[in-house]
């Protein structure tokens, strides 16, 4: 809930683009399975609409789109220490 209201209840993937969806849910930009510390940071949650959600992830091999690897790559610098 936290999430949804700081992202005002809205999609941020659509508002990126000038539209002011209802989010639906909270998606994790880098999963839980890959990257369990990240999993309840903040900055690493995003409140998205469902057509949104379906568009971050590949259904047919469990792994991510351009779409959804674009958002990784857009947090990498605030979520992923360097190596």
């Amino acid at each position: 809930m936290a999430i949804l209201k700081r992202d005002e209840y809205q999609c941020r993937e659509c508002r990126r683009y000038g539209k002011a969806t209802q989010a639906d849910m909270v998606h994790h930009v880098y999963p839980m399975e890959t990257h369990p510390k990240l999993a309840f940071n903040n900055d690493n949650l995003i409140s998205l609409c469902n057509r949104c959600h379906e568009k971050m992830h590949n259904r047919f091999d469990r792994g991510f789109t351009d779409k959804g690897k674009e958002w990784m790559d857009r947090l990498a610098d605030k979520l992923i220490p360097p190596t």
